[in-house]
């Protein structure tokens, strides 16, 4: 079955040169504690950075929740040889109707310049447009946050519109602009 429901009956993992794409698992709280307590990983996230391993904790419980109730899927970016996660990277707000998904990524600050993100990235676009045969993949990414635009636009992304006041950011209480970027399946080149 290749479909969107398909990535639902067992967690996809993926498999990159350096990363396992993997579900969470309970150990990983404390990755993840690193990963949304550093201030330059969670700049352009919509929640304030994590004061303690409760919360990490909880967050491990609903990336679990969220893949049962088919929400999302979240994978841990995994290094191979130490299993430590180094950031995230999601597919959500999937439209079954017409087959299309959101892409989501964050990286530790720690492995920043290491292309860790391209090489992940690719290998989430190659799974939705080839395995699940998704039809279009977007990104929505804050104005400023130039980092993940440079992504985007070296993968073959193409801006598509910006959405005035589309997304609240509940650290700060307001309502921000969102860039709209998407690829489509006919557009992407196998890297």
């Amino acid at each position: 079955m290749n479909s969107i429901d398909s990535i639902f009956i067992n967690f996809p993992e993926l498999e990159t040169e350096r990363f396992i794409l993997r579900q969470v698992k309970a150990k990983d709280y404390k990755d993840l504690y690193e990963l949304y307590s550093d201030p330059l990983a969670v700049k352009y996230q919509q929640t304030e950075a994590m004061s303690d391993m409760e919360q990490s904790k909880k967050t491990v419980i609903a990336f679990l929740k969220g893949y049962l109730n088919k929400k999302f899927i979240r994978w841990c970016i995994a290094d191979k040889l130490t299993d430590k996660v180094v950031g995230l990277i999601s597919l959500h707000s999937f439209d079954i109707f017409n087959f299309k998904a959101e892409i989501g990524y964050m990286l530790n600050s720690k492995y920043l310049n290491q292309n860790i993100m391209t090489e992940c990235v690719i290998k989430v676009l190659n799974f939705s447009f080839n395995i699940i045969n998704l039809t279009k993949v977007e990104a929505s990414i804050h104005p400023d946050n130039e980092r993940s635009i440079h992504l985007v636009v070296k993968l073959g992304f193409k801006e598509e519109l910006l959405i005035k006041g589309i997304s609240f950011n509940f650290k700060t209480a307001l309502f921000e602009d969102r860039v709209i970027f998407g690829l489509t399946k006919n557009h992407f080149a196998l890297f």
